[in-house]
């Protein structure tokens, strides 16, 4: 299998940098050579693609041959090096006493083999055999994907969605060429997840870097495994966790420099730099004040014209990286970063609209509450009403436009992109207070006043959103280090007392993630929990009037949109009584089922949207030929779940496109390419009457949500406005 060329240059640039690095103990030469060939890797990816991009020529033949010349180049490389005697490959036998474990102790050897049983080995798992089914990844992640794949390039394209393609790239960079590779989506999954190893690998780094003994640096390690954001980003094709590693290998390397001038560690640093804010923006962010701590000790203690070199190769770095993409946006919306407000293009504007300190705490407030909820629906509403009266306390609006994007409150959603780390934000708070009082911690107590400025410049800048969990890794990430060293160092305390239960609770997200469940642990936490819908909508007019004879007494019937809230939040008991009716009406039907093993493959793609499955999948039957492209007109959505599933029911599937979109694409290069197209896919009936000839309809099917239209004779025509 071609993809296998991917795995095949990981492991050769590995065992290179595992021969040729830096002398150091042999578990810290392992986790160093395995965070090289990550960034090595990277890097080839980035050239691969901007390069080929710039000739049309991104596709299997180009990827296959590069991948296989970059195979060759090593190999040539490590035959080279043997013949100088520059490497010596007895050594890789010292590979054999890391799988044996030689040197940890029984306790850490227990608990390293329970985190790879019960973590490592069901995520990787996950991150292969379950499809990638996260919302965000279908509107913008993938869609893109496909869209490069059609062009053969990395240039804008048009689409009504228009954050597939400003949003930052380099993720989606290094899934392209698996989906290349390997034909399928198959291994997208495998980005974020190698991301959650080396970061795994980099944190404990870090950890020793601070004076953290085997001990410790296993605490940091678990602590981060356990992360409930981190677990389910490690499987999903987002690109969180990539961000995540990027960002702890600068700031790893960053202090790695200070200790050690080396022009690998600082290439690595920046690279680490450029591809972590080209992957999220928000790296930038958390990594501010650490550059600039960074750049001061360089100037101090390697002087000045160092200092001007390393700037130097830090901004030719940070071009090279971004001037293509920045060019492609320019060349669209006229500005670098984003569509302004006053374009067309516009869609969302994500940094806040007005600063103080009080709206800065105000967003570090609601930043943190984020991760306070509970599975309680009472104490949510307690802690979300002191929330509220402390922001009329400080006279700030909780809900300003000029400061957020979402509504607040303080929830429990056990969902891809916005799980709380309850536990670990406890922890972190309560690890932040002997700090303060120990002697002897001024390392640690700046690395931590940088790591909590960085948090503090996150909240202040961007607009509060509910799904900012999963952007704030990196600071939890930090977090992992302060807690091992407070824990170990400071407190002198038995980390297996805090091990094991952060491995124990964790578990219930490896194997219950709703996205991808191995077991059904949602529905179980449920029916112990007596937890019940707060609203449940229904548009079966008969279903309808047999959960008004059941539940009138609970719930408001009629509903606005078929939706009937809750009237109030009643006590356990009664809450088990409506769970129990809901239940034998067949209400969590889907939570019983939905585990990758009882759940088809289509089915999975939709796992976070359930209610599209079911209006797209009866208009599967009628898509039908191969090589027969689909034209979409949807108001605001990706469609990539929807062009898998025909992928999975056809042998030889052809292209989905937007055929409507704004006319000021038709400027761009791929805003002229043909496509012509035999169905419709459209969620509009309006758009189909202004658009489709009747003379031109062979059949058209709809459910509640979509319309598919077969047409008699192919069209090219589009849809602009």
């Amino acid at each position: 299998m071609n993809f296998c060329l991917l795995l095949l240059s990981v492991l050769l640039s590995f065992v290179l940098f595992f021969l040729t690095s830096v002398k150091c103990g042999l578990y810290s030469k392992i986790r160093i050579s395995f965070i090289y060939s990550l960034v090595a890797n990277a890097t080839a990816v980035f050239i691969y693609n901007e390069v080929f991009s710039y000739f049309d020529a991104l596709n299997s033949t180009s990827a296959f041959v590069f991948w296989l010349g970059d195979i060759v180049l090593l190999l040539a490389l490590a035959s080279y090096w043997k013949s100088v005697g520059k490497v010596d490959f007895s050594n890789l036998s010292d590979i054999i006493d890391v799988v044996r474990l030689k040197g940890i102790s029984r306790s850490n050897k227990i608990i390293l083999i329970a985190a790879f049983l019960f973590f490592i080995l069901p995520l990787s798992f996950l991150a292969v055999y379950s499809p990638p089914n996260n919302f965000d990844a279908h509107s913008y992640h993938l869609n893109r994907i496909l869209y490069w794949i059609n062009n053969g390039n990395l240039d804008h394209f048009p689409t009504v969605h228009i954050q597939q393609l400003y949003l930052n790239v380099f993720a989606e960079y290094i899934v392209l060429d698996t989906v290349l590779l390997s034909g399928s989506d198959y291994f997208a999954g495998l980005v974020q997840f190698c991301s959650f190893l080396g970061s795994l690998a980099a944190i404990s780094l870090l950890a020793k870097r601070f004076g953290l003994k085997q001990e410790g640096q296993l605490l940091a390690v678990i602590i981060l495994l356990t992360l409930p954001i981190g677990i389910f980003e490690s499987t999903s094709a987002q690109v969180d966790y990539v961000a995540c590693f990027f960002f702890i290998t600068f700031v790893y390397f960053g202090f790695e420099l200070l200790e050690r001038k080396s022009w690998l560690t600082l290439l690595v640093m920046l690279l680490s730099l450029s591809f972590g804010g080209f992957t999220k923006y928000t790296v930038f962010i958390f990594a501010l004040p650490f550059t600039v701590y960074f750049a001061l000790r360089i100037l101090l203690q390697y002087g000045f014209l160092y200092g001007v070199k390393v700037l130097i190769l830090a901004l030719v770095l940070l071009v090279l990286t971004f001037t293509p993409f920045f060019y492609r946006n320019y060349q669209l919306f006229g500005s670098v970063m984003s569509p302004p407000e006053d374009s067309t293009f516009f869609a969302e504007k994500i940094p806040v609209d007005k600063h103080s300190v009080l709206f800065a705490l105000s967003g570090i407030i609601k930043n943190v509450g984020l991760h306070l909820g509970l599975p309680n629906t009472s104490f949510n509403a307690f802690l979300s009403s002191k929330i509220n009266n402390f922001h009329q306390a400080i006279g700030v609006e909780i809900d300003d436009l000029a400061l957020r994007l979402d509504p607040f409150s303080v929830r429990y959603s056990v969902h891809e992109d916005m799980v709380p780390n309850t536990i670990h934000i406890w922890l972190m708070l309560l690890a932040t207070i002997p700090l303060l009082f120990f002697k002897g911690t001024r390392n640690i107590k700046w690395f931590w006043l940088f790591s909590v400025l960085g948090f503090v410049l996150f909240c202040s800048l961007l607009k509060f959103q509910l799904w900012s969990t999963r952007t704030h890794m990196p600071f939890f990430a930090m977090g992992a280090v302060l807690i091992a060293y407070v824990y170990s160092k400071v407190l002198n305390w038995n980390t297996g007392y805090l091990i094991f239960p952060l491995m124990l609770v964790s578990t219930l997200f490896v194997f219950g993630n709703p996205n991808k469940a191995l077991l059904p642990v949602g529905y179980f936490s449920k029916k112990i929990l007596g937890h019940i819908p707060v609203a449940f909508c229904v548009t079966d007019s008969l279903q309808s009037k047999k959960y008004e004879k059941d539940l009138g007494a609970y719930y408001d019937f009629p509903g606005k949109d078929n939706c009937h809230p809750l009237k109030q939040l009643p006590g356990y008991k009664e809450r088990v009584k409506i769970f129990n009716i809901l239940e034998k009406e067949g209400y969590y039907d889907d939570d019983k089922s939905a585990t990758v093993f009882g759940t088809t493959r289509t089915k999975a793609y939709f796992l976070s949207h359930l209610d599209d499955y079911y209006a797209f999948e009866p208009l599967l039957e009628h898509i039908t030929g191969d090589n027969k492209n689909i034209g979409v007109m949807f108001k605001k959505d990706g469609f990539y779940n929807y062009w898998a599933a025909v992928d999975i029911k056809l042998k030889n599937p052809g292209q989905m496109r937007y055929i409507r979109y704004l006319k000021d694409f038709t400027a761009l290069k791929n805003g002229q390419n043909d496509f012509c197209y035999d169905y419709i896919l459209c969620d509009d009936a309006s758009l189909l009457k202004k658009f489709v000839p009747e003379n031109n309809i062979a059949e058209i099917h709809n459910t509640s949500v979509f319309y598919l239209v077969k047409l008699k004779n192919r069209s090219c025509e589009r849809l602009l406005y």
